[in-house]
């Protein structure tokens, strides 16, 4: 099977099927593929979306799980509450919609297909996979933190050990789930860099844990299972709760160096668009994602496709509030996760400090942000 396209799109994702859409309503041969029966089967994720961000993809209010209204942050040295403006979703519904707003404006989807090398050459793009090759002008990868972009040809995200995340969550049951607000768990029992979360449904809970891989002192499991089964709070609420489905998977905690190449752009958690202190993407995925589809109608109309045109789009990702918050919480996080060599409770202070403001945090991690980074405070501040 030899197809033919004007772009191909690795990954049916946030961020790959936003691309698609954007490509595709401006009149392009876009072929998505995606690797699993139907995009979001196997997504590990909480299911958290700001509400605006929602409301800009276009879909409809009917699958949207909850509207959360409210945050409760449990440290290890007590609780505090923060408005949200929120929506609990199911991924495994939202990802399938926004893909299939992409096939509404033309584009063709390709599922149970993984690609299994890419290869540049005679002025094309060819995608290889079990059955065939697709043949285009230009490749998007947005196949997640273990990306072929970067295996193959050294860019997007390198999961380095103090850049990746492990994570692992499941769906338990709760019917009629009376909870309408997310919970943050934080603490050396939880996690020694990271955080555990219950996001409620109408009938179930998105149970999870997620921690650096550097710091991870046991199986990600066990830690999951003291949340469900052991601690005083968080058990009393999930144990003996039946388990629905369960997944584990890496989350980039570091953006990418370099998301271009000849012929190619990186985007989604394959670029590290996911902010570096809480692990959240989706609405970097889909800002990333529309960018990616501009910048490749862009070369199309113009017929180029070099680095050197293709470069724009780091450029103006860098540019973009999202990119701006990124960097600025890796750097914060950089600053903490050495501090956590003398400090266990290093990353609850570091997201104390984020929810709570500089004051919430004591006077050397203060003394500390402000000099080490007085340069790129205003980031911060």
């Amino acid at each position: 099977m030899h197809l033919k396209a004007d772009v191909t799109v690795v990954g049916a994702g946030p961020a790959g099927s936003t691309a698609a859409r954007t490509i595709a309503k401006k009149g392009f041969k876009v072929i998505l593929v995606e690797k699993d029966e139907y995009p979001g089967k196997t997504n590990v994720c909480a299911g958290g979306i700001p509400k605006p961000v929602f409301e800009e993809t276009g879909l409809k209010s009917d699958i949207i799980e909850k509207e959360i209204l409210r945050g409760e942050y449990y440290y290890p040295w007590g609780k505090k509450y923060l408005k949200l403006n929120h929506v609990s979703v199911y991924r495994s519904i939202f990802d399938r919609a926004l893909a299939n707003k992409a096939v509404d404006k033309g584009a063709e989807m390709l599922t149970n297909t993984l690609i299994k090398d890419v290869e540049v050459k005679e002025e094309k793009v060819f995608a290889f996979f079990s059955d065939g090759i697709i043949e285009s002008e230009i490749i998007v990868f947005a196949d997640g933190p273990n990306t072929l972009a970067f295996r193959k040809f050294g860019i997007g995200f390198k999961p380095d050990a103090d850049k990746t995340v492990v994570s692992v969550a499941c769906e338990v049951e709760w019917k009629e789930n009376p909870s309408e607000c997310f919970e943050f768990y934080y603490g050396y029992d939880f996690s020694p860099w990271g955080y555990g979360w219950i996001f409620p449904k109408r009938d179930t809970a998105n149970v999870g844990i997620g921690c650096l891989y550097s710091k991870l002192r046991t199986n990600i499991m066990e830690l999951l299972n003291y949340m469900l089964q052991k601690h005083p709070i968080t058990s009393e609420k999930l144990k003996d709760r039946k388990i629905l489905s369960l997944n584990s998977a890496l989350v980039p905690f570091a953006p990418a160096a370099k998301i271009y190449g000849e012929r190619m752009l990186v985007v989604g958690d394959a670029a590290g668009m996911v902010d570096p202190v809480n692990g959240g993407g989706i609405m970097q995925a889909i800002h990333g994602g529309k960018l990616a589809g501009e910048v490749s109608v862009n070369a199309l109309e113009a017929e180029k496709f070099s680095a050197s045109f293709l470069s724009k789009y780091q450029n103006l990702w860098k540019k973009s509030k999202d990119y701006l918050h990124i960097q600025s919480q890796y750097l914060l996080s950089n600053i903490f996760l050495y501090l956590s060599k003398h400090d266990k409770d290093a990353y609850p202070k570091m997201t104390a400090f984020i929810n709570g403001g500089i004051r919430g945090i004591p006077d050397t991690f203060r003394f500390i942000y402000l000099n080490k980074h007085k340069r790129n405070k205003e980031l911060f501040l």
